[in-house]
């Protein structure tokens, strides 16, 4: 699976993979592509929902087909502003969700996220014919 809005995957793996049930599973995905480590965690948090929806979006899925998000925090203390940011993303939709502190990120973020969505629609590989 690639997609060209979200960054290329920093290593060996796909972006996400969808399972002939129709399950898409989206990589962890950092808040890169217009975010550096020393922005605010608001913001990288936003850049960060934006590659998973990007990905979802591109896999045949869409906001509302996402099942479940997990966050990954550098600090806990970060939490309320990253829930704020989540809400703004998703309003009413309302995906199971985890929030997990972790030891550090790759290139020093402080937040990234998974995701788990469900196809809706063709991806845009197959709307192209690819």
């Amino acid at each position: 699976m690639t997609d060209s809005a979200a960054p290329a995957p920093f290593g060996h793996y796909s972006p996400a993979a969808i399972t002939p049930d129709g399950a898409i599973w989206v990589s962890a995905q950092l808040p890169a592509g217009g975010v550096s480590p020393d922005s605010p965690v608001a913001e990288q948090t936003q850049q960060a929902l934006s590659n998973i929806l990007s990905i979802v979006e591109s896999s045949g899925g869409r906001i509302e087909s996402i099942a479940k998000v997990n966050l990954y925090l550098t600090d806990i203390a970060d939490w309320e502003a990253v829930d704020a940011v989540f809400g703004e993303v998703f309003g009413a939709h309302r995906p199971a969700r985890a929030v997990l502190q972790v030891g550090g990120l790759h290139h020093g973020f402080r937040v990234a996220a998974d995701a788990v969505a469900w196809r809706t629609h063709a991806s845009a590989a197959e709307r192209k014919g690819e």
